[in-house]
């Protein structure tokens, strides 16, 4: 585990002159820390989800599930919302400048959230992170991280069949393939037909 890691590096440390002190030994750990679901929201959760889809944090969870992109990119994405599409991204070179066609459903979401905050994330991601939990606590869900919310995306791209080199491009990673890397080109209405295949049931 990580206590166990951090402890042999200190150990290291200390033979190699590194460091004076083993800090390692005042490391402790809150028991009660419950970790966060790295894994898609469920689909009974989705539809809990759906049935409050007029509640801010709820609204948000929504369309970071049907839109994939990381939380800190929400901050500066553009939404373009005359021609229905997200473009920006965040962290790797295929992660940044790319476009996501918004998915039907989520579009008056993301309509409502804009004239209502002036954008889509009007906190910081830390405090969104912390209203998630709150929120996903009070519905007695699990209790799911905003990455998660990537997860599903691509969860849901699998499972309604969308292209595996499109949910690529949509989810900004990177091609390990030379064909799509260097040749693969896809309009954001060829990507809008892929996304469109996933159903939306409430």
């Amino acid at each position: 585990n990580v206590v166990s890691l951090i402890k042999q590096m200190y150990r290291y440390a200390l033979k190699t002159d590194k460091v004076e002190k083993d800090y390692a030994q005042f490391i402790s750990i809150n028991i009660n820390y419950v970790a966060t679901k790295k894994e898609p929201f469920a689909d009974s959760e989705l539809k809990l989800l759906w049935n409050n889809k007029d509640d801010d944090i709820a609204e948000m969870i929504l369309i970071m599930c049907y839109s994939g992109f990381r939380i800190s990119a929400y901050k500066t994405l553009e939404v373009n919302l005359k021609e229905g599409y997200f473009f920006g991204g965040v962290k790797t070179d295929a992660g940044k400048e790319r476009y996501v066609p918004m998915h039907s459903a989520i579009m008056d979401l993301v309509r409502k959230r804009i004239k209502r905050h002036g954008c889509l994330l009007p906190t910081t991601p830390a405090i969104f992170r912390a209203d998630m939990y709150a929120y996903l606590d009070s519905k007695r869900m699990a209790k799911h991280s905003p990455h998660s919310c990537r997860h599903t995306f691509s969860a849901l791209c699998e499972h309604y069949k969308v292209r595996a080199a499109d949910r690529v491009r949509m989810l900004g990673h990177a091609f390990k393939d030379i064909t799509n890397k260097v040749y693969g080109h896809r309009t954001i209405e060829e990507l809008r037909s892929e996304i469109e295949k996933i159903r939306i049931w409430c």
